[in-house]
């Protein structure tokens, strides 16, 4: 079988890009990055909630997830690298463990979220979004907040993560 000079140097052309961005580290893994939330109200987070929780127990389940997985979190804002989570809270979700006759739904959560990440540094490989949107099984039921952020974060090591790739993170709520 003869193969041309032209085909084999096209493609050599097309696979250099391929193998320079193998060289490009991975995101918050070598380098630090911070991670920000922004709670969609002016980034003030909700109260706690009686029966979802806080939304600093989303918060530290999100960066604790993060760290045992091996990422990179600064405590401070200079890094080269940001995580920022969008959420969108849920301002009426059931409150009743078992619904009954007249159901309460005063109780607030965390609806969905969207993770943008963003760097300065020039070598960094660009990264698309991650849309949170847990799906139950009843759709009457919510997360708690700090599932919210074990959850999230599962999805951010899904997609950042290289061959092998881990298994899809489910909701299980």
């Amino acid at each position: 079988m003869r193969i041309s000079l032209g085909v084999v140097g096209l493609i050599a052309f097309v696979a250099t890009p391929l193998v320079a961005q193998d060289s490009t580290h991975v995101f918050c893994r070598e380098s630090p990055c911070v991670v920000m939330f922004d709670w969609s109200n002016g980034s003030t987070p909700p109260d706690p909630d009686r029966r979802y929780g806080a939304p600093s127990e989303l918060e530290a389940a999100f960066r604790s997830r993060l760290t045992a997985a091996g990422y990179k979190i600064a405590a401070n804002p200079p890094a080269p690298s940001t995580i920022t989570l969008r959420l969108t809270p849920q301002t009426r979700a059931l409150c009743d463990t078992m619904e009954g006759m007249n159901p309460d739904y005063s109780c607030h959560t965390v609806a969905r979220a969207t993770i943008v990440f963003s760097a300065s540094e020039p070598n960094a490989a660009p990264n698309t979004r991650v849309d949170v949107n847990p799906r139950c099984s009843d759709p009457k039921v919510s997360m708690a907040m700090a599932k919210f952020g074990q959850f999230a974060a599962d999805l951010v090591i899904y997609t950042l993560s290289a061959d092998p790739k881990p298994g899809r993170p489910n909701a299980k709520c």
